[in-house]
């Protein structure tokens, strides 16, 4: 059986032609989804799983968001990292638990999420967000779906004035240009960690791509975007929806060569 759900907790409503409304259960508010609504109370203690009926008698499937129904969901002042690009970030970046990682610009969390989701307890996030009122909206989504987290640091301070981390295993950074931290990624990370940036322009790109094939410090420099893109499924009709997650941004990733050379 599904877990009981409670005060305070996001949830998602799923309606018969799968279209899906992220809200909180806050006692005392009602919840409106389509033409009706729900008290919160009728929902407090359900399992995970349950049909409920708003005032209006529609149906709903009553759920748990995961993250890729929660990122967009988020409250914000500015722009997520969408799921499409973080599946490939976690992936590609390789975030295993017990990682130590050094994040740049927190935006409003979503990211960071995801980070210490993989890395789990026995791993390490610093976070570094130059504003205060970002660093505040990000530690409040974070814990929103994570409860407090022990082992994440999320500092307000500026990175270009100097990242105070050593022999970390990523570095991830999704600020405006960082082809300026190039150098200071070099001796932020281990031999054989891993640097990744998220840019939404080309021209930012071979800006970021050409400081890291500059440098002596880093190699097998990749670049590549990706594309989503949903099918309808429904009887006999079959074919892919009008509209597509198409270009959010770039990724860009690089590894630390080690500072020692090994000679015959």
């Amino acid at each position: 059986m599904g877990k009981r759900l409670s005060a305070g907790e996001l949830v998602l409503f799923v309606d018969h032609r799968g279209r899906e409304y992220v809200r909180r259960l806050i006692p005392g508010r009602a919840i409106q989804v389509q033409e009706g609504t729900f008290q919160p109370e009728h929902l407090i203690g359900l399992r995970e799983g349950q049909l409920v009926f708003n005032s209006q008698g529609q149906r709903f499937a009553l759920l748990r968001p995961g993250l890729a129904q929660w990122i967009p969901a988020l409250p914000r002042q500015a722009q997520p990292i969408y799921p499409k690009d973080i599946g490939p970030i976690l992936v590609w970046g390789d975030f295993f638990p017990g990682a130590s990682v050094v994040e740049v610009g927190v935006g409003p969390g979503a990211l960071t999420t995801a980070i210490l989701r993989a890395i789990g307890p026995s791993g390490h996030l610093t976070s570094y967000e130059v504003r205060a009122d970002f660093a505040d909206r990000a530690r409040e989504n974070v814990e929103l779906f994570l409860g407090p987290v022990a082992y994440w640091t999320l500092k307000v301070a500026d990175a270009f004035a100097g990242i105070e981390e050593r022999e970390v295993d990523r570095m991830v950074v999704d600020l405006a240009e960082p082809w300026h931290l190039v150098e200071q990624a070099a001796t932020v990370l281990r031999g054989g960690g891993i640097f990744l940036s998220h840019l939404p322009t080309v021209l930012q790109v071979k800006a970021l791509a050409d400081a890291l094939r500059a440098s002596s410090s880093f190699c097998a420099v990749q670049c590549f975007e990706t594309l989503q893109r949903s099918w309808h499924v429904e009887g006999r009709s079959v074919r892919p929806e009008h509209r597509m997650v198409a270009h959010t941004g770039f990724l860009v990733l690089a590894r630390r060569v080690a500072s020692s050379l090994v000679r015959r």
